[in-house]
């Protein structure tokens, strides 16, 4: 059976009040939306307390906050939230680890070793909510007979969010969940879930042992122009964010116009406009699910019955005057009931 994940990043919630979170959470469970994510986009309207808001306007949706990185928040306080919401959601608490880079250029903060930052993170955090005492030191996270004073009642599932080949390889190592991250094509994932796959088998485990979603930038619209259109910020932003690493990138078959990596490695996050100005269609086809309803639904079956992935997270995009709340029900309405029904 399909399960079915909605996220809203950055450039979908740039304008969302906190008077609009719960009713929009209460219309995602509505429409039948199984897990809802909220995108850790700094300063703009914090994630944990949007999770809470979610969490007391609903009663059955799972609720999830995607990304918390290990740089600018210990993973030992990300562990406090998460069991705090967890506690107040009564148990319908979920969170993704990933490398981060949001607002990174504005606190002075780089990225350092990635791939372990998170493997650390997810250490100390994975100890910390099953009421463990965490004496740890590792190469980038330090904690010292650190333990919650309140322990969640039942497993908290932690997802590692990523594209980056080192992160992806050793997340097959130990990762319970794994959210791969913006490869639209069925190529693009299953090279993904090789390089999983490598340190699965290098752990003695199993890619079947590992809980997979594909997560991807989805634009819906009845103008599939308009629908790509509405992709193109975002593609802009994670260009940048995992700049210089253009792993990901190459395995699609693409490669960055010079121009537009000229704009990059300037590292002014202001640029992003004119960044997205100049993103190819090509791009859109491979990192995104975007166009008409049947596209996205002819789309996902694409990725479903060559990998086998049943969990499939939409990280929704708004076409130019389209509302949050329209996109949402021409996802619940047209896309996923088509997708139910042929993998029934």
């Amino acid at each position: 059976m399909a399960v079915f994940h909605l996220g809203f990043p950055s450039p979908s919630i740039a304008n969302l009040k906190m008077s609009e979170n719960a009713p929009l959470a209460r219309l995602c469970e509505g429409l039948g939306v199984d897990v809802l994510w909220h995108s850790n986009e700094r300063f703009y309207r914090e994630m944990f307390i949007r999770m809470a808001s979610s969490a007391v306007a609903t009663s059955r949706m799972i609720i999830g906050g995607a990304v918390i990185e290990p740089f600018a928040v210990h993973p030992a306080l990300s562990a406090q939230s998460l069991a705090t919401l967890d506690e107040l959601s009564g148990g319908r608490s979920t969170l993704a680890i990933g490398a981060g880079g949001s607002g990174f250029p504005m606190m002075g903060i780089q990225r350092r070793h990635s791939a372990l930052a998170v493997r650390e993170a997810y250490t100390v955090m994975k100890s910390l909510l099953a009421g463990e005492e965490v004496t740890f030191h590792g190469k980038l996270i330090h904690t010292d007979k650190a333990r919650l004073q309140f322990t969640p009642p039942h497993p908290i599932t932690l997802w590692i969010a990523t594209r980056g080949d080192r992160t992806l390889e050793t997340s097959g190592e130990y990762a319970e969940a794994l959210m791969i991250a913006t490869y639209a094509s069925p190529e693009g994932i299953a090279k993904a879930l090789q390089i999983v796959e490598r340190g699965a088998v290098r752990a003695g485990r199993r890619l079947e042992d590992i809980r997979l979603m594909s997560r991807v930038d989805t634009c819906i619209h009845e103008d599939q122009a308009s629908a790509y259109a509405g992709t193109r910020s975002m593609i802009a932003r994670f260009l940048w964010t995992s700049y210089p690493d253009r792993n990901f990138v190459k395995r699609s078959g693409l490669e960055v116009p010079a121009e537009v990596e000229a704009l990059i490695a300037r590292r002014d996050y202001n640029l992003i406009p004119q960044v997205a100005e100049q993103i190819p269609d090509d791009f859109i086809s491979a990192f995104c699910w975007a166009g008409t309803p049947q596209m996205v639904v002819e789309r996902v079956l694409e990725v479903a019955r060559s990998t086998g992935i049943r969990e499939f997270g939409f990280w929704l995009l708004m076409a130019q005057g389209q509302s949050r709340e329209e996109a949402v029900r021409l996802l619940s309405n047209q896309v996923l009931p088509g997708i139910r029904r042929a993998l029934a």
